[in-house]
């Protein structure tokens, strides 16, 4: 159960009132939900001044300080047990990604279609294809030039670079990459 500060106060009353009237530790635990640590401490009059500010736990090896801001005012903690500490510092980076998220969204453009699924049946949408335009002789040529280079290109630079390639093969392809370089500038 995770209280505030005032709560743990009230909380601390209640656990010297439940030991007086004669509850056992366990009782006081299950009662309460404090820890057995907490309640021997205050029963034995031992008023921790360090205590996690959600539960109430005073043990000092499971105390952490926590900055609840870091940015604005790093010099500010505030005592939790590790179990609150690690639930709050969840909580903030699950906030954190939250307005990170909210930052990125992409404004929609278009409202969705709503059309009822009687009238999608009814008028499937026809989808229509336009024609490229044809291709210029010049734009012809430059794409049979372009192709040739970067094939010749690709054939001379595997039969330069390949060393895994058998010798009669590298030789193959650098005839043939050395052929279609030659024909790529021969387009005029």
């Amino acid at each position: 159960m995770r209280r505030r500060k005032e709560q743990a106060t009230k909380l601390r009353v209640k656990i010297l009132q439940d030991r007086k009237d004669g509850l056992t530790y366990e009782e006081i635990q299950r009662k309460r939900g404090a820890s057995s640590r907490t309640i021997a401490n205050l029963v034995k009059g031992k008023d921790p001044k360090r205590f996690c500010e959600q539960c109430g736990e005073s043990n000092p090896e499971k105390l952490e300080e926590h900055h609840p801001d870091k940015a604005n005012s790093p010099n500010k903690t505030v005592t939790l047990c590790a179990g609150c500490h690690a639930q709050v510092t969840r909580e903030q980076q699950r906030k954190m990604t939250r307005e990170k998220k909210e930052e990125i969204t992409i404004p929609e453009i278009l409202p969705p279609l709503k059309l009822s699924a009687q009238r999608r049946m009814a008028n499937p949408p026809q989808t229509t294809y336009s024609q490229p335009r044809p291709l210029t002789p010049q734009e012809k040529r430059w794409l049979g030039r372009g192709a040739l280079y970067g094939g010749g290109g690709i054939a001379l630079g595997e039969s330069i670079f390949d060393k895994r390639l058998p010798g009669w093969l590298r030789v193959l392809l650098g005839i043939g990459g050395a052929t279609l370089l030659y024909a790529g500038s021969r387009i005029k």
